[in-house]
């Protein structure tokens, strides 16, 4: 096994060898699942005998599977992608489960209504669950043994340690980011590199986020690509394997007067991660790409657009984020829309993005 960023610091605290077994609850997308590994590190710090389990929704612990502080990664299928009967009989099987492994702690970290039963069924186990603004009623927080606020002003992680706190857990005074990926990977992704000829100095370039939102504009990140492979950085693009973001990427690739490298849907999460831990630079949006280049500790930058910087910026001293001041005006194609598209990433410039990059070069 190998550890592609910094490991937990054992000899830092007391620890105590008594054995719990421990659930965390995190029902949303692969980069929440990745932001709660400072809490498992520190959960194992306390109890290094501990099982360690984490509820999720199916596929979106895959960047986990290599750690071995997880005993188990039980994975559930949201609600609204079954049917009435189907949810029932699978939610029931659930409950049971949870019953019968006898938790002594449950942390839940989002906050669908279908946690409160989770909460109940964990019968003997210590549980804490966020105190959010829509879950305000006894109804919510006589299901669990403490809630703990919402991010606020603060990083999510900053947040889910709250969770170990409000139990009376001790947590460390500088939580690491890290990711365990095991040596196969790790020689996958170089097997890659190898065949494409990447053993200089290269960029990864991530263009995608799951929220349309998000997106910046491609035209942007074509005269980026260009820029930087002026500039002498290879420049290396990845997407997930839907067939969206490949059409996405192709179209960054087909339209720039440079020659990038093209690997959008050619790798697991984990082998992306392995490769972008191995690259000079980052460069993406608010997606999980971004939160796997603070883990494997490789310098980035961020675009942020109608996400709160301050609760979900990567979580380390590498990265750069580029967020929306006060004083920016809305575009004028954006600016008239509702909601989180007028909060658009057209007020980013692909010049902007190059003097950040140069920051790290200097």
């Amino acid at each position: 096994m190998q550890s592609a960023g910094p490991s937990v610091k054992h000899d830092q605290k007391k620890m105590t060898t008594k054995n719990k077994k421990i659930l965390i609850v995190i029902l949303r997308f692969h980069g929440d699942v990745l932001l709660t590994k400072p809490m498992i590190d520190d959960l194992k710090m306390n109890y290094p005998n501990s099982l360690l389990d984490l509820l999720v929704f199916k596929g979106t612990a895959s960047l986990l599977v290599d750690d071995p502080f997880i005993n188990e990664v039980i994975e559930i299928e949201p609600s609204k992608s079954m049917s009435v009967w189907n949810r029932m009989r699978s939610e029931y099987a659930l409950l049971q489960k949870l019953r019968r492994s006898k938790y002594d702690f449950g942390f839940f970290l989002t906050t669908q209504w279908r946690l409160c039963l989770m909460s109940i069924f964990m019968t003997k186990a210590k549980t804490t669950a966020v105190s959010d603004k829509r879950r305000e009623s006894f109804l919510w927080a006589g299901c669990f043994s403490k809630l703990f606020p919402e991010a606020g002003n603060n990083h999510v992680v900053t947040r889910n340690l709250s969770a170990l706190e409000s139990l009376g857990i001790e947590i460390s005074n500088q939580p690491d980011l890290s990711l365990c990926i095991s040596e196969k990977t790790m020689i996958n992704a170089d097997n890659l590199l190898e065949t494409r000829g990447l053993v200089d100095k290269f960029c990864v370039i991530h263009p995608i986020s799951r929220r349309k939102v998000k997106l910046w504009k491609k035209k942007n990140f074509i005269e980026l690509i260009d820029s930087l492979e002026d500039k002498g950085y290879k420049v290396l693009l990845s997407c997930g394997p839907d067939s969206e973001e490949i059409n996405y990427v192709n179209y960054l690739e087909e339209n720039t007067s440079s020659n990038p490298i093209n690997i959008g849907g050619q790798t697991s999460l984990l082998e992306l991660a392995a490769i972008i831990n191995k690259a000079d630079i980052f460069i993406g949006l608010d997606s999980v790409a971004s939160h796997i280049a603070a883990a494997v500790d490789t310098p980035s930058v961020t675009l942020f657009g109608p996400t709160n910087s301050v609760n979900w910026k990567p979580w380390s001293d590498k990265s750069r984020v580029i967020c929306r001041k006060g004083d920016e005006k809305y575009c004028e194609l954006h600016g008239a829309k509702e909601g989180k598209f007028k909060e658009c990433l057209c007020y980013i410039t692909p010049q902007r993005v190059v003097k950040e990059v140069e920051r790290f070069i200097c």
